[in-house]
């Protein structure tokens, strides 16, 4: 087992270097005494509050008034630490849960990796690029779609999700849907995606207020859904908002700062949210159960707004299904532990991705599957070399250095090829926001996470196992279909 996922791993780390792949592939790291103090009945005591003015002024506490939880942040001299142990003493009756912290942060040993991608794409990658050579004549000039030439040439995935563009021609979507990318933000001058955003959004990024995207992560979700230029996404016609919770690879992410995301876009009544990131927990430590419930009430509260949450299922290559199971894949026996945001929540739909083949790509994480969507693979030689004609489109910030296969490519600016469960997922997202549009031009009223799922159940292409199943859930998305089931 540990030499399979030793093979899965190594690709999503030389992809990373170029695009970004996916954020399910962390290391953990201490944020420096931080903590996350969840209280019984969902609601903070005017005690405590009264206790942290009176006695703390000096500790930073972030209120999260939705779910119940307070953060108390680093300080020079460690008061917040003093706090807790006090807390502890005289209010551990009104206390769910307390854990530190922990930051997300990705590898940094890739340079070796980078260099093995590189040396592979400089000798082989004139051998892909005939492949690459395709032309759909589907119609895109209805609704305002744009023309699509990239995606007309190197887009096999959406060609699968929309049936070569008709869906396009059925709906594209609008900006009253709005989709929630939580996530590093958005290039705001991308010729694809500018058109689309109706907000600035939000940042929950410490000392950080823009939520231009400075990483490229967000930039290809975003795409995914509603690029709608020389690459079509999903929905070219759907809102978007970024709810930017990630700057830089170097700083990572808080799992606090994405559960306040999920909290403020539901407050915002967006209608879709996706979260093409993930981070694993354990059941067992004390330390992690804070976030564990931060993560289960603020899904609830999303839900109960009416919000559908999309999330990627991660990149290793694991059954996540099991808690206990899942911790003998991580080497940590006699563990449990999960995969968040959600891995079987049900107030949220969980995607796995899929290749050129139709087959599970080689990194993706299954059980507890909703659907699955395309996300692009590295080839039948993986891992001696990489196949870039089996990797998906996307769109890339315009004022980043363009990745190096882009440049052998000779793609244009603002686009790469890339891969993971962070790129099916907002297939996913951008399909529930055109269901949902469809459904407000016929009227139906409360398409529901609910409905939304039959209808993927009657809609998607029925992969591995008869029915619904573990690596697919109910099968590939096929959008073309889905609405048509939308009355």
């Amino acid at each position: 087992m540990k030499k399979l996922v030793f093979k899965i791993i190594i690709p999503l780390l030389l992809i990373l270097v170029f695009s970004s792949i996916s954020l399910s592939k962390v290391t953990f790291a201490s944020s420096g005494g931080s903590y996350v103090v969840v209280f019984k009945e969902n609601k903070i005591p005017l005690e405590i509050k009264n206790f942290l003015q009176r006695d703390y002024p000096e500790v930073k506490t972030t209120t999260i008034s939705e779910i119940g939880t307070i953060k108390l942040e680093y300080s020079r001299d460690g008061f917040q630490e003093k706090a807790i142990e006090e807390m502890k003493k005289f209010y551990i009756d009104k206390i769910e849960y307390i854990s530190q912290e922990s930051k997300i942060n990705l590898p940094k040993d890739i340079n070796n990796k980078k260099n093995h991608l590189i040396n592979y794409t400089n000798q082989n990658i004139v051998n892909v690029i005939p492949n690459l050579r395709r032309n759909n004549d589907y119609e895109l000039s209805k609704n305002t779609v744009k023309n699509g030439e990239l995606s007309k040439a190197l887009g096999w995935d959406t060609d699968k999700v929309t049936s070569q563009g008709k869906s396009y021609q059925k709906q594209p979507g609008d900006h009253s849907i709005k989709i929630a990318i939580i996530d590093s933000g958005v290039d705001f001058n991308h010729p694809d995606l500018k058109e689309n955003i109706i907000s600035q959004g939000r940042s929950f990024v410490p000392n950080v207020s823009d939520t231009g995207d400075n990483m490229g992560h967000g930039t290809m979700t975003a795409g995914a859904i509603a690029a709608n230029g020389k690459m079509l996404g999903i929905g070219p016609n759907l809102g978007i908002i970024p709810y930017k919770v990630m700057d830089n690879w170097e700083d990572g992410a808080e799992s606090v700062w994405v559960i306040q995301a999920i909290l403020a876009a539901a407050n915002d009544n967006v209608d879709v949210i996706n979260l093409s990131l993930g981070t694993y927990k354990s059941l067992n430590k004390k330390e992690d159960l804070a976030i564990v419930e931060g993560y289960s009430r603020a899904l609830k509260y999303a839900h109960k707004k009416g919000t559908i949450i999309v999330a990627s299922a991660g990149n290793e290559g694991y059954n996540i299904s099991n808690p206990s199971n899942l911790a003998i894949q991580m080497g940590l026996e006699g563990d449990r532990q999960i995969h968040l945001p959600g891995t079987s929540s049900s107030y949220l739909i969980n995607v796995s991705a899929t290749n050129k083949s139709e087959e599970l790509s080689s990194y993706s994480n299954f059980g507890g599957i909703t659907v699955a969507a395309p996300g692009g693979d590295f080839g039948e030689d993986w891992p001696n070399s990489v196949d870039p004609s089996e990797l998906v489109l996307v769109t890339y910030p315009t004022n980043l250095p363009q990745p190096y296969i882009s440049q052998v490519l000779n793609l244009p600016i603002g686009y790469t090829l890339s891969g993971g469960t962070s790129l099916a997922a907002p297939k996913v997202a951008g399909a529930v926001g055109v269901l949902l549009a469809e459904g407000k031009k016929k009227n139906v009223r409360n398409l529901s996470i609910n409905k939304v799922e039959n209808i993927f159940r009657k809609s998607s292409l029925d992969l591995g196992e008869k029915g619904k199943d573990e690596q697919f859930g109910y099968g590939r998305l096929d959008l073309n279909k889905a609405i048509d089931l939308v009355k």
